[in-house]
């Protein structure tokens, strides 16, 4: 058995109690199968960990009926966005402002975090507080200020910021989507699709060729969304959640 774990130091802070994550698990060696995973649990109550995460590719059906024998719950399934070759695409400017987020917008950011997400793990697992989800993403926006990888960037119309993006550049040719929001006060007027396209037409000016993301398979606007800007969708992931009683 392949498997990887370890401390998941943020959201211990904010859980405040010990938070794993299964990085990577695959069965190889059937025999040695429940001897390795003892010796897992042993690191796990040392750790004295009540919340742990996995992520399990959409093929991996004997891990998760293992996972499930042991006290994970399947919680959602996570799809893959890509979309490739921005350079031939046609995208006119939608009227908005993309800026770096500085001290002063954190506020008006961690507020939008607060309150956009109610599709993802942590906040339709019911045995989580979803305020430890508001939370989570709060804290988030308020990090990625000194990340030293991820960008914390701020949509604005005309002087009013309607959502945040936090990205990531992965490479020369494609940047990443690590968390995308609209404020709720702004939903429903046609800023979901009008940001999105003003993203892709940032990246390109930049000289990007790709854009990657994650979004939850509940998420069903924001899935619509994607496949309306012609996005493809690379092999769904599913999550699960052990947590103590």
């Amino acid at each position: 058995m392949l498997l990887k774990a370890a401390l998941v130091p943020w959201d211990t802070e904010i859980f405040n109690y010990p938070v794993a994550q299964i990085e990577r698990f695959k069965i190889l060696d059937h025999d040695q199968l429940l001897a390795d995973y003892t010796e897992f649990e042993s690191w796990r109550d040392d750790q004295q960990c009540r919340l742990i995460s996995c992520r399990l590719e959409q093929d991996d059906l004997y891990e998760s009926m293992f996972l499930e024998g042991k006290g994970f719950r399947f919680i959602e399934t996570v799809l893959h966005p890509i979309l490739e070759n921005l350079s031939l695409l046609n995208i006119s400017n939608q009227g908005l402002i993309i800026m770096p987020a500085v001290e002063l917008d954190l506020p008006i950011l961690q507020k939008i975090a607060e309150s956009a997400f109610r599709n993802e793990r942590f906040h339709i697992d019911p045995r989580i507080d979803s305020r430890f989800g508001d939370l989570r993403y709060s804290r988030w926006v308020m990090n990625t200020l000194k990340h030293p990888k991820q960008r914390l960037l701020k949509i604005l119309d005309n002087e009013i910021i309607v959502g945040l993006f936090i990205i990531e550049v992965i490479n020369d040719a494609c940047v990443y989507w690590h968390l995308t929001a609209i404020s709720p006060e702004h939903q429903g007027k046609g800023y979901g699709r009008r940001t999105w396209l003003a993203m892709l037409l940032y990246h390109k000016e930049n000289g990007y060729i790709s854009v990657k993301t994650t979004i939850s398979a509940r998420n069903i606007a924001v899935l619509n969304l994607y496949s309306s800007l012609n996005f493809r969708f690379l092999p769904p992931e599913m999550t699960f959640h052990w947590k103590s009683e």
